[in-house]
């Protein structure tokens, strides 16, 4: 089946114990085994819900736990993580053992193998689908797809619902937009927005707000390296880090710029004015430990290194598009330098 036929069957009671669920999406793989095991854990009287992952799923250790009836009633959720399918026999003992004890549930989530191609990896879940049938109980195999725009957008309204959240549909395509599409990172981003928002009420975010908080890809990791620059610590194992991530030179320099220009509106505020207004600073509220961060580092820097930081960023972004970056660390340890 697919992923329609499964929400429908998600919606009724009496639902099946053993999934199979695999395809080109790994996050529905991921969202529609939390879902299920949500589900079944209710449906089973909150049932222990144990993990195995990849290597360590040892097939006879799981049937056994399939198989046994505990003295006190409790009931077991299995699921599993594989990135190799299973073959006819090591299916019927999985199956078979779940058949002869319906209290507990099975729920396997197939993904594709950095050894193997796509190709192979289809005809592995054709192969796997066929083994995961059984005349005994009901069984629910599941094949993905990668979700549409607007599947992506439904995910992301509803986990804002869950979060007490509310954000403009406009708004939720630029978060996606920002992450290339990867629903994984956008669903997780909107975590970000929760800063500040009670379980009472609804919390609405501001399209500045989204901006502010979410622009660029794996933003924590160049928001840390942008907190070492100006808390003087070693910056070696961030960038490391922030380069194993993917992240591209180009957006790295982006992202640094931004912080420092945001850094220079409070310092200019702050010498003229006083007591930052952050409305009157950046045209939204930023979460409070965004202020008091901002407001302390700022004037760490005076008005010429200000200048001298923007020259900089703005040569290495000049050295990046022409192919000839120094690392990067040349300019990040010249611009903390500055800070007094």
């Amino acid at each position: 089946m697919y992923k329609k036929e499964l929400d429908s069957l998600l919606s009724r009671p009496n639902k099946p114990h053993a999934y199979l669920l695999y395809g080109a999406s790994d996050f529905y793989i991921n969202f529609y085994g939390d879902k299920i095991a949500r589900l079944l854990s209710l449906e089973l009287d909150g049932a222990q819900v144990q993990n195995f992952y990849f290597e360590e799923c040892d097939i006879g250790y799981i049937e056994g736990l399939l198989s046994q009836k505990s003295l006190f009633g409790d009931k077991t959720l299995l699921r599993l993580k594989l990135d190799k399918k299973l073959d006819k026999k090591s299916c019927d003992l999985l199956l078979n053992a779940l058949a002869n004890n319906q209290e507990n549930a099975l729920i396997i989530e197939f993904f594709a193998s950095h050894t193997r191609t796509t190709t192979q990896y289809t005809q592995d879940s054709r192969a796997f689908a066929t083994n995961f049938k059984s005349t005994k109980l009901s069984v629910a195999e599941v094949r993905f797809f990668e979700p549409t725009l607007s599947e992506s957008i439904q995910i992301l309204s509803q986990r804002c619902l869950e979060l007490k959240i509310a954000v403009q549909t406009q708004d939720l395509r630029y978060i996606l937009e920002l992450q290339n599409n990867n629903l994984a990172i956008a669903f997780k981003e909107l975590e970000k927005l929760c800063i500040g928002a009670t379980s009472q009420e609804t919390k609405h975010i501001s399209s500045q707000e989204v901006q502010f908080l979410c622009e660029g890809t794996a933003t924590f990791s160049i928001e840390e390296l942008n907190c070492a620059i100006m808390q003087k610590k070693n910056l070696t194992k961030i960038v490391r880090a922030i380069y194993e991530e993917g992240i591209e030179e180009v957006v790295l320099i982006r992202e640094i710029g931004r912080f420092f220009y945001q850094l220079f509106l409070f310092f200019c505020y702050i010498k003229t004015v006083g007591t930052p207004n952050t409305m009157e600073i950046l045209g939204f509220n930023p979460p409070k430990h965004i202020v008091e961060r901002h407001s302390s580092f700022c004037i760490r820097l005076k008005e010429s290194d200000y200048a001298e930081i923007f020259d900089l960023l703005n040569q290495w972004h000049v050295d990046c598009i022409s192919g000839k970056s120094p690392h990067p660390l040349t300019t990040l340890i010249k611009i903390q330098a500055m800070v007094s």
